[in-house]
């Protein structure tokens, strides 16, 4: 059906220029409860066979096909099937031969629903647009259409073709792909500077196309032999066809000279010059001469090669050779030198290639192995830091040492608590080691402060060093002039009160300043600030 735009416009109905959009957009035709279901586009090798299906698609069995009829479009009936009269042909062209109901007709029951056609040896005029249509009751008719392309397979073959050295584009090599429908593409795939030229002609059988590619360039001695590639493209191909070439050139024999080092000498023995050719076709002779004309006795020819027993002054001139194909013919020169003794320069220049060659061999080696050396290094460094960094951020292998008690601190000029107007008690840094036994420090042992009612006098509250102390009010009776210098307590009294702290304040033992050192002597003490924690 895609191709139904493209027909020629006298393939079409002039008086329905519209008639392939609308074939187009009614692939399936019909009510939504009755339509015809067939393809848009069917493929058929040329000479083969295709069937164009065709079903008609109900819901209800109620509805009754009496006849199925194909036509082309341009309304010639193809085939026509009734369930009482049978299968006709109206084209006599159309016989039973070639065309045939692939479900319809095989007996009387047959169910009409499915007249699929197919169609024996294919031509070219069998392509075209094909109308399936129903008549049904009480539906009416109903059709669809199919768009029937006819294909035909290309036969490809590649030859070089056998060219003369010229100065002149000529063609080298040609393609051919014969029989196509549609026409095959061909292009070539080569590295050379040439220029492809196309030319297409009818094929063998009717509407089939042949095309001949052929591949032109400036012939030379160095295109001979070089291999090209023939690419055939068609529809009918599951993936292009490749098809090598190799070229041919005839063209003279292109010769050379060797085997002379340039250390012949007198007394040199089989000593040889090789006479070296490329030519198409292969050289049908080889002749050695001097451009002196005479030849030394001691030289001996055995084809393409001269050899010299021993090396006299004969030798010493210029050797020819001339080689001969059915192109033309070339030759080469070689001067030969005749030294009185070996050279030995040149001796030493090919041990000195020698050696360098093996001094830059180990110059490499020893090159390679540093470097070899320094990653493995820059490995192991990397590691090594890695290991570092996981040291760095997991925690401290070791254990930090134990601060030292500090024993003194300097003076304090504060003044928290005084029972008398001249005492006065500085304030201590809370520190203790906790790494050292009680035994090892001088404890100091608290004090109980005396009550109120154990004051027989005023309280003085002793004020800080930002300013004189404040008198309290006096209070019910209490001790007076208790201090709390402890170098003013009885010893005994003292071991008492150590005693009895002990028991009621056990945890404040490991809490507590270390013994006030002489500076504190006659002063006034005052409770730690852990008493407050």
């Amino acid at each position: 059906m895609a191709r139904a735009a493209n027909l020629p416009p006298s393939r079409l109905s002039p008086t329905l220029p519209l008639l392939p959009l609308l074939l187009l957009l009614l692939r399936e035709t019909g009510a939504q409860d009755v339509r015809v279901q067939v393809l848009p586009e069917v493929q058929g090798r040329l000479g083969g066979t295709v069937e164009l299906p065709c079903h008609l698609l109900s819901p209800s069995p109620d509805v009754r096909v009496s006849q199925v009829t194909w036509q082309r479009m341009d309304s010639a009936a193809v085939a026509a099937f009734h369930p009482n009269f049978g299968v006709h042909f109206p084209n006599p062209q159309s016989s039973k031969d070639r065309l045939s109901f692939v479900r319809a007709g095989q007996d009387t029951k047959t169910d009409l629903r499915d007249a699929t056609l197919a169609i024996q040896g294919l031509t070219v005029e069998d392509e075209g647009n094909y109308t399936c249509e129903f008549a049904t009751f009480p539906n009416g008719t109903r059709r669809g259409m199919t768009w029937l392309r006819v294909i035909a397979q290309p036969e490809n073959h590649a030859e070089a073709q056998e060219v003369t050295l010229s100065l002149d584009p000529v063609p080298v090599a040609r393609c051919v792909s014969t029989g196509g429908r549609p026409p095959a593409r061909v292009t070539w795939i080569s590295t050379l500077d040439g220029e492809a030229r196309e030319h297409q002609e009818s094929g063998p059988q009717s509407g089939t196309v042949t095309v001949t590619s052929r591949y032109s360039l400036v012939p030379s001695g160095r295109t001979d032999g070089v291999k090209i590639t023939c690419k055939v493209e068609h529809e009918s191909f599951e993936k292009p066809t490749l098809l090598p070439v190799t070229l041919s050139v005839r063209y003279p024999p292109e010769v050379s000279i060797s085997g002379y080092d340039d250390n012949w000498y007198l007394g040199r023995s089989e000593a040889t010059l090789t006479c070296n050719v490329r030519s198409n076709p292969e050289p049908t002779g080889y002749d050695w001469s001097t451009t002196s004309g005479v030849f030394p006795s001691s030289a001996v020819v055995h084809g393409r090669q001269l050899l010299v027993h021993s090396v006299d002054r004969q030798v010493n001139t210029t050797f020819i050779c001339t080689v001969t194909n059915a192109v033309g013919t070339g030759h080469a020169e070689q001067v030969i030198f005749i030294r009185e003794t070996p050279n030995t320069a040149g001796a030493g220049a090919t041990g000195g290639i020698i050696g360098g060659i093996i001094a830059a061999i180990i110059a490499t080696a020893v090159a390679v192995t540093g470097i070899l050396i320094c990653r493995q290094q820059q490995k192991e460094q990397r590691l090594q830091g890695a290991e570092e960094e996981e040291d760095l951020e997991a925690p401290p292998s070791y254990k930090p040492p134990v601060p030292k008690a500090k024993l003194e601190e300097p003076e304090m000029p504060s003044q928290l608590f005084t029972l008398g107007a001249s005492e006065h008690s500085p304030l201590k840094t809370p520190y203790f080691d906790a790494g050292v036994s009680c035994t090892e420090q001088e404890m100091p042992r608290y004090h109980e402060l005396p009550t109120l009612e154990e004051r027989s006098g005023h309280l003085l509250l002793g004020a800080t060093s930002l300013g004189p102390p404040i008198l309290v009010p006096p209070g019910p009776p209490a001790v007076e002039g208790v201090s709390l210098d402890l170098e003013s307590e009885d010893e005994e009294e003292g071991e008492e009160d150590e005693d009895y702290l002990d028991k009621i304040n056990p945890i404040y033992d490991a809490l507590s300043y270390p013994s006030p050192s002489d500076s504190y002597q006659g002063k006034g003490f005052i409770v730690s600030r852990a008493m407050y924690v």
